[in-house]
């Protein structure tokens, strides 16, 4: 931990402190900004996602602009000619070179207008999952564009970040994303499994449409009040379950099938859920009809109230058994050492994550497989440090 946080120091701050700084602090500088609204429904039959996206595209820039790169990141799955794939077979790992065509993912049903006319849409040369729409006109500095496309995305088998295990999905780098545009050009960066994500910060208004018994969470805040009830129930059968000796775990998944691994049929009737981020540069959500989940809130020095959840499966129940207090340690004593945590919740999941042990999020990250608990410690203090760095 010592080693990670003399290396945090020296990366660029989130946008909550970029928004302090001068321009004798920074000559010259700028921030584009995105704001974004998708209404976005789940197949999980099919393992696809149907979605609708409108962006306000703002131009601080000193510059006027004739095109807008966009990452279609999802892409990346497509096939085994992306940088992702030749990145892959480089690091020696040949499971997404040989995988099947149902394994892999793409992103597609593109449609893009700008202020409702239609745009030209040219892909990079070279990488599939980055292309660039043509403005019909130019967008000059200090004025904004309303940018809209629908898409479909088929969700690949987890090789990396995105992907679904089973009825298990974690959803990221999934939308389409305008390129980061600064005073060093225009920054168009198809998707590796190394590295962080250089995107836009902006508001997000996201709507997700999914089986009614699907536990879930997001980036943003949870804005639907009939969630927060569901969510409340499924919390306190989970401490039920939690509080229960191993032996009667056991016994209680065998009589009702409660917490068991299978996954249980999707409810026919569905639900949306709206999740509302400001000040954020991306957007993630995780789904599984199986997660159990706890809550808490952790008080800052500042007196202010963070909320803390964590997800996760009933198999890793005894890694993941005291989890939320990991969380709440991180969000403390970062907001302690640093400063107050920008956000009003962090929540950390259980997933299929097969890139490093963990990626994060805004105010949300997926934890991959950890041995004990002391690792999970670790590694959620580590992905929830990348809020403030």
């Amino acid at each position: 931990m010592k080693k990670f946080l003399f290396v945090l120091v020296t990366l660029s701050l989130s946008k909550g402190v970029q928004k302090g700084f001068s321009q004798n602090n920074l000559p010259n500088y700028f921030q584009q900004e995105v704001d974004y609204t998708i209404q976005v429904k789940l197949d999980d039959e099919k393992n696809m996602l149907r979605a609708t996206e409108s962006m306000v595209y703002i131009n601080n820039s000193p510059d006027t602009l004739k095109f807008i790169w966009f990452h279609l990141w999802a892409n990346a799955y497509k096939n085994n000619n992306t940088a992702f794939a030749k990145q892959k077979l480089e690091n020696g790992a040949t499971d997404f070179y040989f995988s099947t065509e149902e394994e892999r993912g793409f992103i597609d049903s593109l449609d893009f207008k700008v202020n409702d006319e239609s745009v030209k849409l040219e892909y990079d040369a070279n990488n599939i999952d980055i292309a660039r729409i043509w403005l019909n006109k130019p967008l000059a500095p200090h004025e904004q564009i309303t940018i809209t496309t629908p898409f479909r995305v088929k969700i690949p088998k987890t090789f990396s970040r995105m992907g679904r295990d089973g009825q298990q999905y974690q959803i990221s780098q999934w939308y389409p994303k305008p390129a980061v545009y600064d005073r060093y050009g225009w920054h168009p960066i198809p998707y590796l499994d190394q590295g962080e994500f250089y995107s836009e910060y902006g508001v997000l208004d996201v709507f997700i449409t999914l089986p009614k018994n699907y536990v879930m969470d997001a980036t943003g805040e949870l804005m639907s009040d009939d969630e927060k009830k569901f969510l409340a129930v499924k919390e306190a059968s989970s401490r039920k379950y939690l509080s229960l000796e191993m032996s009667e775990a056991q016994k209680e998944i065998a009589e009702n099938d409660s917490f068991s691994m299978k996954f249980p049929v999707s409810d026919y009737e569905m639900k949306t859920l709206h999740f509302h981020a400001e000040d954020v540069h991306d957007f993630a959500w995780f789904a599984d009809k199986r997660y159990m989940i706890v809550r808490d809130v952790v008080t800052l020095e500042s007196g202010k109230k963070v909320a803390t959840t964590v997800l996760f499966t009933s198999n890793h129940t005894n890694v993941w058994r005291n989890s939320v207090q990991f969380v709440d340690s991180a969000i403390y004593y970062y907001s302690k050492w640093i400063g107050d945590y920008p956000y009003p919740h962090a929540t950390a999941v259980d997933g299929a994550l097969t890139a490093g042990g963990g990626m994060e999020y805004p105010m949300i990250t997926v934890i991959g497989k950890t041995g004990n608990a002391a690792t999970l410690d670790e590694v959620i203090a580590h992905e929830v440090g990348h809020n403030w760095f």
